[in-house]
């Protein structure tokens, strides 16, 4: 999965780390990773995108590669962060046109999920970042009536944070994605590297575009979930799901790329 440079998150309450940070004081600021606006150095001093354990992904309508939108549309976004071992984590996203530093692009909505703040950037309300390994956060996005470019790009930055009561040691990874207005011949997706995930009769057949390193399946409150998982090639595996396993799953993939992680919905 592709990483940015840049990186954002709340700045205040410095003196406390993510597990008491209040978000709600910090709505307004623009600090995930969008070009030219700013970082989160200065309050989470870890590193930015330091290895391949973590990640944060920005899912819409249910893909995470660029795409297209429809003007005054609504749009469900999910964001999935997942770093193993870690039990705090937070995020903030904004939306952004080609070229125009702090242009807000379109608007965010509050869905039926209490674990957000919306403002113009999302991020998690202090209640909201407590998790097993995985931590996902869903609202809505209704793209511009009449938008001030073709390409819109959604910029996403995720801590995950060491619960040592301080601002050192946490990580930050970061993600994004374009969506280019389907009201015009003009279109230049580009294609990132993707993992698909194909139901069979008993199986699922995982495909990824780099070497697959690892694969782990949780429930939803983050209990690893027992699997027969085989080796078909090195980008290719079957994942075989106890049949007592039944409900939604979270499924993660690590590969070189980082971490990329989805719901399954085993029956």
């Amino acid at each position: 999965m592709k990483k940015i440079t840049g990186i954002f998150f709340l700045i205040g309450l410095l003196a406390a780390s993510l597990f008491t940070i209040n978000a709600s004081s910090n709505i307004g600021f623009n600090t995930s990773g969008a070009p030219g606006e700013g970082s989160c150095a200065a309050c989470h001093a870890g590193s930015v995108n330091p290895d391949n354990l973590g990640s944060i992904n920005i899912w819409i309508n249910g893909n995470n590669t660029n795409g297209t939108y429809t003007p005054d549309s609504i749009y469900h976004i999910e964001v999935i962060s997942a770093h193993p071992g870690i039990k705090k984590f937070g995020f903030a996203l904004n939306a952004r046109y080609q070229g125009q530093e702090f242009v807000n692009a379109g608007t965010f909505l509050y869905d039926v999920d209490s674990s957000i703040l919306v403002s113009d950037y999302v991020t998690h309300t202090q209640y909201s970042h407590s998790g097993n390994t995985l931590k996902t956060w869903k609202f809505k996005w209704k793209a511009p009536a009449n938008p001030l470019g073709q390409k819109i790009t959604f910029y996403a930055a995720g801590v995950m944070a060491n619960n040592d009561s301080n601002s050192t040691g946490d990580k930050v990874y970061t993600d994004s994605i374009s969506l280019f207005s389907n009201t015009s011949n003009i279109y230049e997706s580009v294609k990132k590297a993707a993992i698909e995930v194909a139901k069979r009769e008993f199986d699922w057949v995982i495909t990824s575009s780099y070497p697959i390193q690892e694969i782990k399946l949780y429930t939803l409150n983050g209990q690893e979930v027992s699997t027969n998982i085989t080796k078909i090639s090195n980008d290719t595996y079957s994942l075989q799901v106890n049949s007592k396993e039944i409900g939604i799953n979270l499924l993660k993939v690590q590969t070189e790329r980082g971490i990329w992680a989805a719901k399954l919905l085993n029956q």
